[in-house]
């Protein structure tokens, strides 16, 4: 279940430690990979951005806004997502960011775009198998608000997700992304919150609960899991990061009370 969508939020958790961090105005590399169990995923995550201070007054609500703007790539066996990108930062307790990309589903590697029959539609991966994939191209909207604070060594964000994929025309599809059932042009809304807890040499631990919903069908996922990320600064240009999570899924159509696993590694650089 939402394999870029948890390293979305992972990416929100690592840097949610660093609420009051003053901003320094550049161009940024950030990459990373990320893997998943249950559905099995792999990605590549790129953004170039250009960052820049927004407020420039002094205290802790000022000091970390900021605007960053930029192109965003995600490469898996499935799919390559490549835009555009806006986060804006106005105040330390809240950011939205806005997201349009070209979407392209290959079938090169045995994945690919599926057809589906309609909502009720079977997606298990025997299922998809026995169904074949085609290349087919679309685009997706995004818009993700996020309040995050932190007080001490505690550290809290929720964002809430809402995508807008237009893709292949009409009927439906296997949507890879979150692991669901969308018509060709739908919307989904996820939510993912994060409480952690700074346990010193760039370690946290903590909790994440993440919702998924498609409006239209009423299809919900929730899974539980606990959270640990280590962030260091290797030099004054160059920070790395790694995160691991590992919990239960308390709802969803084929993993119910099964484990989820996701890890991800990266490194952010200014240029």
């Amino acid at each position: 279940m939402r394999k870029p969508i948890l390293w979305l939020a992972l990416s929100i958790a690592v840097s949610s430690h660093a609420v009051a961090e003053p901003v320094i105005q550049g161009l940024y590399l950030d990459q990373n990979l990320g893997a998943t169990y249950n559905p099995l995923g792999l990605q590549l995550g790129t953004k170039l951005l250009y960052r820049m201070p927004l407020i420039r007054e002094k205290g802790i609500l000022w000091e970390p806004t900021k605007i960053d703007f930029g192109i965003a790539n995600a490469l898996s066996p499935a799919y390559d997502f490549l835009g555009a990108f806006l986060d804006v930062e106005p105040i330390a307790i809240f950011d939205v960011a806005f997201t349009a990309q070209f979407a392209g589903y290959y079938s090169g590697l045995g994945y690919g775009f599926h057809d589906l029959a309609g909502y009720g539609a079977a997606f298990d991966q025997q299922t998809l198998a026995s169904l074949g994939s085609k290349n087919t191209t679309g685009y997706i909207l995004s818009a993700a608000p996020t309040l995050k604070f932190a007080l001490g060594s505690f550290a809290f964000s929720n964002t809430l997700h809402f995508n807008y994929f237009n893709v292949d025309g009409g009927g439906y599809f296997y949507e890879t992304y979150a692991n669901c059932v969308l018509a060709k042009s739908d919307i989904e809304i996820y939510n993912d919150a994060y409480a952690l807890l700074s346990i010193g040499a760039g370690l946290m631990a903590g909790l994440n609960d993440s919702i998924l919903v498609v409006p239209a069908s009423g299809y919900r996922s929730q899974a539980l899991q606990a959270v640990g990320i280590l962030s260091k600064a290797a030099s004054g240009r160059l920070s790395i990061y790694a995160v691991l999570t590992a919990g239960l899924y308390l709802e969803d159509r084929y993993y119910q009370y099964q484990p989820r696993v996701a890890g991800l590694a990266g490194f952010t650089s200014r240029l």
